[in-house]
């Protein structure tokens, strides 16, 4: 593993660092694991390991497509191992006992761990002669209406439609299956993580929202769904910088900070830069009355100004290719949904 990841195993060993030998060998594990995928040689991963032997599985791991079963044994199992897990389908099986040899108790963990590798191995043919196609579509609690009514109109029309939460993994989760060919087209309603990146919050989901469908071309609808809010914690979690800042608690354990000037005319900028790279049909969707369910007229983070603020730098910076459609509606209406599906329809129909 260490020659595979262009490092000589011996210097390596002499270096002495063991955190470096560990990532090294992630890396190679990967590499490794890569070239078999190439050759369609891998069904399913099952590995065994504590705590540095884990970060090479899971390391290895990542670059496993969804759909081939990722099982790990591991002596930490039952932490918190989602930084390294990411958006990836890996089962993890606590060891119960140490991973140093073989007694009655790992056999039978190794055992059950094999057996269900074997059962997930085992494909049930569906034969169709229909296979709908699949819409990814992103849904926060602030766009739920009209996530609801767009995915009950494309499931009238026959197509089959995957939501994700934008929470950050769910973000980040919809962007790596958009990379694996998951789906037909996107409809990014909610691409509030955007605004989490900027400024912190715990919605974030990674510089890389908001580019998998664009690289890979898939038609694409773009709202700048709840990108009036950052999301943190409790109230007593918000960072010093942000304690002045429009304040409003959503839940107990969730407050939304209101997005400033500033920070709009970065939002808007980024949007716009994700969507012109985009090598397929796209279209941005502007809801006039209001970016999210609370900034809707009465709504507690109702303010035009601020939402007109990030319209206008989203249309003097996309291309003049890209349809941009504006809507005098709120975003969580049934109107701008069904404006927004039959949008989407469009690029669909134009794709094919």
């Amino acid at each position: 593993m260490a020659e595979k990841a262009s490092e000589n195993l011996l210097e390596l060993q002499e270096r002495g660092d063991r955190g470096e030998a560990i990532e090294v060998m992630g890396k190679g594990a990967a590499l490794i694991l890569s070239d078999l995928l190439a050759k369609n040689k891998v069904d399913g991963v099952i590995s065994m390991g504590g705590g540095g032997g884990t970060y090479i599985a899971l390391t290895a791991m990542q670059i496993v497509p969804f759909g081939i079963p990722k099982l790990c044994i591991s002596t930490l199992a039952t932490k918190d191992l989602s930084e390294y897990i990411g958006s990836k389908d890996i089962m993890l099986v606590p060891s119960i006992v140490d991973v140093a040899g073989l007694n009655k108790i790992s056999r039978v963990v190794t055992e059950q761990a094999a057996n269900a590798l074997l059962g997930m191995l085992k494909k049930t043919n569906i034969s169709s002669s229909f296979q709908p196609k699949s819409i990814a579509i992103s849904v926060f609690g602030n766009t739920t209406l009209c996530v609801d009514r767009c995915s009950e109109l494309l499931k009238e029309k026959n197509y089959e439609v995957l939501a994700f939460h934008a929470v950050g993994v769910g973000g980040r989760t919809m962007e790596s299956l958009i990379e694996e060919k998951c789906f037909d087209a996107v409809l990014d309603i909610t691409t509030t993580e955007l605004a989490d990146e900027l400024c912190g919050g715990i919605c974030a989901a990674g510089s890389n929202r908001l580019t998998a469908a664009a690289a890979i071309g898939i038609p694409q609808v773009i709202v700048p769904g709840c990108l009036d809010m950052v999301n943190f914690g409790t109230l007593d979690s918000v960072p010093e910088k942000y304690k002045n800042r429009e304040l409003f608690s959503w839940a107990p354990d969730v407050t939304l900070m209101r997005t400033n000037e500033e920070e709009n005319i970065i939002l808007g900028l980024q949007l716009a830069e994700k969507a012109n790279k985009s090598i397929g049909k796209v279209s941005v969707l502007l809801p006039l009355k209001g970016i999210s369910k609370i900034s809707a007229e009465g709504g507690v983070f109702y303010n035009p100004k601020l939402d007109e603020l990030l319209f206008t730098t989203i249309k003097m910076n996309l291309k003049p290719s890209i349809n941009i459609i504006e809507i005098n509606a709120n975003i969580n209406t049934v109107f701008f949904a069904e404006q927004t599906v039959k949008e989407l329809l469009k690029l669909m129909l134009v794709d094919s």
